[in-house]
């Protein structure tokens, strides 16, 4: 089939095709949403590989998120990610290709893209336990990496050194009187939590403060007093994302706990937002930039078909601001 068999499906130019295939404005969405339509019935996609022969088209990062837009829109990790991911691409003359899906959509969209040879590589993120997407992009061939931890064998990982982080924050809780810090993740199925779960642990145990750990429930009609209600002894917690650390922290007083006077919040992830909200987080400012510059330059050589292994970035900084204070008496 070809894109003329494809025009003629749907009562339109060839040119109108290929505009709804690129993205182009000047097609109404019913216009496009009949092109493809019409594609999927004759089983259609456009050929990026000629394009890329031809000249017509270049190198492209995959990058495949399992997240709604409310909760990728929030997360200001994504928003760093991105910003980083964009000058050392611009560099080497890539683009970045990126969509959001639904978990069950996600091997359909890695198999469709690296079909088509819409993207030359795949960047990883929100590994989870056990996923499948490792064993997907090996049978593919497609140069791959990941950010976070190492997961298996044969997918190259660009991990921050994180080893001493919670050290760090807990002894810095510890210097002000806390005697009892929890653990907030609102990601339990993902690679890192584990492993995170393990040092803070360890770090505790360490510094002689208890260690209590607790998930985030969106779920839950006022998920920051849920949360509140099951700290028990806790004066302090390290919360896994800035933004849900902001929500506690603006939300507490209201249920009648006041930051940091009874309750101290430290945030695993700092951006923007931690100086927004007030009183100001306390932090782990992460190397999101650097993370995103040695992914693409590792991608970069696996795509030119050499070795790349995994590499280990700079660790977390502790910024202090305004949320963590002397325990309560």
């Amino acid at each position: 089939m070809t894109i003329a068999d494809v025009a003629r499906r749907a009562g339109v130019s060839p040119s109108a095709v290929s505009h709804a295939f690129n993205g182009r404005p000047n097609v109404s969405e019913a216009t496009a949403a009949r092109i493809r339509a019409a594609a999927d019935e004759l089983n259609w996609r456009p050929n990026y590989a000629s394009r890329k022969v031809s000249g017509q088209g270049g190198r492209s990062l995959g990058l495949v998120i399992a997240r709604s837009r409310d909760t990728f829109g929030r997360d200001p990790f994504f928003m760093r990610l991105l910003a980083g991911l964009t000058e050392p691409l611009a560099d080497i003359g890539w683009s970045l290709s990126l969509t959001l899906v639904q978990a069950d959509e996600e091997e359909r969209v890695y198999r469709q893209w690296w079909a088509e040879q819409r993207v030359d590589a795949f960047l990883l993120v929100d590994v989870r336990d056990d996923d499948p997407r490792l064993a997907l992009v090996k049978q593919l061939g497609a140069p791959a990496a990941l950010l976070g931890a190492p997961v298996g064998d044969g997918v190259a990982s660009v991990t921050v050194q994180d080893e001493t982080a919670f050290t760090t924050v807990l002894s810095h809780l510890a210097g002000l009187g806390h005697r009892s810090v929890a653990r907030v993740t609102d990601a339990p199925g993902l690679a890192h939590t584990g492993t995170r779960d393990r040092r803070f642990a360890g770090a505790a145990a360490e510094l002689g403060v208890e260690a209590t750990f607790h998930a985030w429930d969106p779920e839950a009609d006022d998920p920051v007093a849920e949360l509140l209600g099951r700290l028990g002894a806790a004066t302090a917690i390290v919360v896994d994302s800035e933004s849900i650390a902001a929500q506690i922290v603006a939300h507490a007083p209201e249920v009648g706990v006041r930051v940091p006077d009874q309750l101290s919040v430290v945030a695993w992830e700092d951006s923007w937002v931690s100086s927004l909200v007030r009183p100001r987080l306390t932090a782990l400012d992460a190397p999101v930039e650097e993370s995103a510059r040695t992914a693409v330059a590792l991608l970069e050589r696996l795509v030119r078909g050499e070795a790349a292994e995994s590499r280990t970035v700079s660790g977390r900084r502790l910024v202090v601001r305004d949320s963590t204070a002397p325990a309560p008496r």
